[in-house]
C-alpha cells in the first residue's frame, strides 16, 4: 500500500514537472513576425505560410458583430473561431489571427444580401535568425603568416534567441592553428536586432576577434573558415546555423614575371621570370614556359622554355629580351608565365602575374595606289601615296617615289616632306604617261622618318604593277577594180560607198541635160 502511495506521489510530481516545463513561457511572451492583412468577404480567405484563414460567417448577438473564421493548416481544418472586432486568436502558439475591423450593414425588409466584410490580420510566430559578417585585413595571405578576423554576429530574426553558442568549426581548427581567441562563446539570450557582444562588461560593442596561423600549401588554395551557431527559441526548439568564409592562401611556390615599365621603339625590354620555393622540401622537375605578344619580337635566340629543380627556400630567375614592333600609349599586358610539376601522383601548376609595359615612338605606315591597273600605251596613270603616323610620337617624314622606265610625269610631285603628329596622315600624288607596253612593275615609294628622340627609320610601300596595252594601228584602205563588173555585184564596203555616190549623181546629170536642151530649143526658136 505504501508503495502505491509513493508511486502515485512520484507520478504526480512528474506530471507537475512536465506541465511546468511545457508551460515555461506565457502567451504574452510570444513574439510575432510581420504578417499580412486583407478585407475578407463571405467565403474569401488569406494565406500566410502553411496557414489559410477563411471568413465563413458574419453572425450578430445582442447588438454585437462577429466574424466566423476557419483556420486551415496545409489545407486541413485545424480551428473554427468567432472573433469580435479587435479580438485575436492564437493557434498552437504558432499563428495569430486578429479581427482588425468588422463592417456589416443592417438587413432591410427585402431580405437581400447585405454588404459585410472583416479585415483580418494573420501573423506567424517570430523566430530568431542569425547573420554573421567576417571582417579581415586582407584578401589573400602568405604561407606561415596569420589572419585576424572579427565576427559581427547579429540576431536578424523576429524573436529572441536563447542559450546561444558560437563555435569555431572542428575542421577549421584542423586547417588553421588558433593563435588568439576561444573555440566557444556563449550568451544566455540575444534579443531580436541585438549583436553578439564578446564582452558584456564594457559599454562599447566588442566583436568576437579570432587569430589563426595560415598553413603552407603547395599551390594557391582557398580554405574555409567555418563558424557554427546553435540556439533555441521560446518553445525550446533547437536551431543550428553554419557559415564559412573563404580565405585565399598563396602557394609556398611562387612564380612572378616583370618587364620594364616603358620603352622607346628603338630600345630593348627585359623580361624576368622568377621562381621561389618557400616550402620546406625540394620541388623537382619544374617545367616553365612563357609566351609573347605579336607586337614584340625576341631579341635573342630563346625557346622560352626552361626546366629546373628548386630546393627549399631557393629562388631562381630567367631573363630574355624583347624588341617592340608597335608603339602603344595604352600599353600591353604580357601573358603569364606558367610553371608545372608533379608530386605524389598529382600535377600542380602556377601562373605568374601579367606585367604591363608602355611603348613610345612614331609608327609610319606608307601605302601606294595606282589607277587604272590596265591602260593603253600613251594613256595616263594616276598614283596616290598616303603616309600615316599610327604611333604616339610626332615625326618628320620625307617620302620619295620614282617613275618606271619609259614613263613621263605629266603633273603632280614624286615626293613630299611633312611633320606628322600621332594619329595624323597626309596624301599626295601625281599623273604619268606610259610610253611602253607590257606588264610594268612600279617601284615602291620610300619614306624616311626621324623624331625628336632621334629615333629614325625607313619604310617602303608595297609594289604595284599595271598592264599597258600596245597602241592601236590604223586600218589599211583596199581599192577594188569594178570596171568589168556590174555595180550591184560588188560586195566590198569601199566599192559600195562609191556605187552609192554615182547613184546619187545620175539624177543630177539628167536634170542638167534637161535644162541644157530647153536652152538650145529656146535659142533656135528666137532665130
Amino acid at each position: 500500500m505504501k508503495m502505491k502511495i509513493l508511486l502515485s506521489f512520484l507520478l504526480t510530481i512528474l506530471c507537475i514537472l512536465c506541465l511546468s516545463t511545457a508551460c515555461a513561457y506565457d502567451e504574452d511572451d510570444l513574439e510575432w513576425a510581420c504578417g499580412k492583412s486583407k478585407e475578407l468577404h463571405l467565403g474569401e480567405g488569406i494565406t500566410c505560410g502553411n496557414y489559410t484563414v477563411v471568413a465563413y460567417n458574419f453572425p450578430r448577438s445582442d447588438q454585437k458583430q462577429f466574424v466566423g473564421i476557419k483556420l486551415y493548416e496545409n489545407n486541413i481544418l485545424v480551428a473554427d473561431q468567432m472573433l469580435k472586432e479587435g479580438e485575436d486568436y492564437i493557434h498552437d502558439d504558432e499563428i495569430r489571427i486578429t479581427a482588425l475591423e468588422l463592417w456589416m450593414t443592417d438587413q432591410d425588409w427585402t431580405d437581400l444580401p447585405t454588404d459585410q466584410w472583416a479585415k483580418i490580420r494573420i501573423e506567424p510566430r517570430g523566430l530568431p535568425r542569425f547573420e554573421v559578417e567576417f571582417e579581415t585585413e586582407k584578401d589573400e595571405y602568405e604561407p606561415y603568416s596569420s589572419i585576424e578576423v572579427d565576427l559581427i554576429i547579429q540576431n536578424i530574426g523576429d524573436a529572441k534567441a536563447e542559450d546561444v553558442n558560437v563555435y569555431v568549426d572542428a575542421e577549421t581548427l584542423e586547417t588553421f592553428e588558433m593563435i588568439h581567441g576561444k573555440t566557444r562563446y556563449h550568451r544566455s539570450e540575444i534579443e531580436k536586432g541585438e549583436l553578439f557582444d564578446s564582452n558584456i562588461d564594457t559599454a562599447a560593442f566588442d566583436p568576437i576577434t579570432l587569430r589563426f596561423g595560415v598553413p603552407s600549401v603547395i599551390e594557391d588554395s582557398v580554405l574555409d573558415l567555418t563558424i557554427n551557431i546553435e540556439y533555441y527559441d521560446i518553445k525550446d526548439t533547437k536551431y543550428c546555423y553554419a557559415i564559412s568564409y573563404p580565405v585565399k592562401v598563396l602557394s609556398m611556390f611562387s612564380i612572378s614575371k616583370s618587364i620594364n615599365d616603358n620603352v622607346y621603339m628603338d630600345e630593348i625590354a627585359t623580361v624576368t621570370v622568377t621562381l621561389r620555393n618557400g616550402g620546406t622540401r625540394t620541388i623537382n622537375s619544374i617545367r616553365v614556359s612563357d609566351t609573347m605578344l605579336s607586337e614584340f619580337e625576341l631579341n635573342e635566340n630563346s625557346s622560352l622554355k626552361w626546366e629546373l629543380d628548386l630546393g627549399a627556400g631557393e629562388c631562381r630567375s630567367f631573363t630574355y629580351s624583347l624588341k617592340p614592333l608597335q608603339p602603344s600609349e595604352v600599353g600591353y599586358f604580357l601573358p603569364p608565365a606558367i610553371a608545372q610539376w608533379k608530386e605524389d601522383g598529382r600535377t600542380y601548376s602556377a601562373r605568374s602575374d601579367l606585367p604591363y609595359i608602355t611603348v613610345y615612338g612614331p609608327k609610319i605606315e606608307l601605302s601606294k595606289t595606282v589607277k587604272p591597273s590596265t591602260i593603253d600605251m600613251g594613256g595616263i596613270v594616276t598614283v596616290a601615296i598616303e603616309v600615316a603616323n599610327t604611333g604616339n610620337e610626332v615625326a618628320s617624314v620625307d617620302v620619295t617615289d620614282h617613275l618606271p622606265p619609259d614613263a613621263v610625269l605629266t603633273d603632280g610631285v614624286l615626293g613630299a616632306d611633312m611633320i606628322l603628329a600621332a594619329g595624323e596622315s597626309h596624301t599626295f600624288g601625281y599623273n604619268m604617261k606610259m610610253g611602253a607596253s607590257g606588264s610594268v612593275e612600279l617601284p615602291p615609294a620610300v619614306a624616311h622618318f626621324v623624331d625628336t628622340h632621334y629615333y629614325e627609320g625607313t619604310v617602303v610601300s608595297e609594289k604595284r604593277s599595271i598592264t599597258v596595252n600596245p597602241a592601236a594601228s590604223p586600218r589599211p584602205t583596199h581599192t577594188i577594180d569594178t570596171s568589168d563588173q556590174p555595180v550591184a555585184a560588188t560586195t566590198d564596203a569601199n566599192t559600195t560607198i562609191r556605187t552609192d555616190e554615182k547613184a546619187g549623181l545620175g539624177p543630177v546629170c539628167m536634170l542638167v541635160g534637161f535644162f541644157a536642151a530647153v536652152f538650145v530649143i529656146m535659142r533656135v526658136r528666137r532665130r
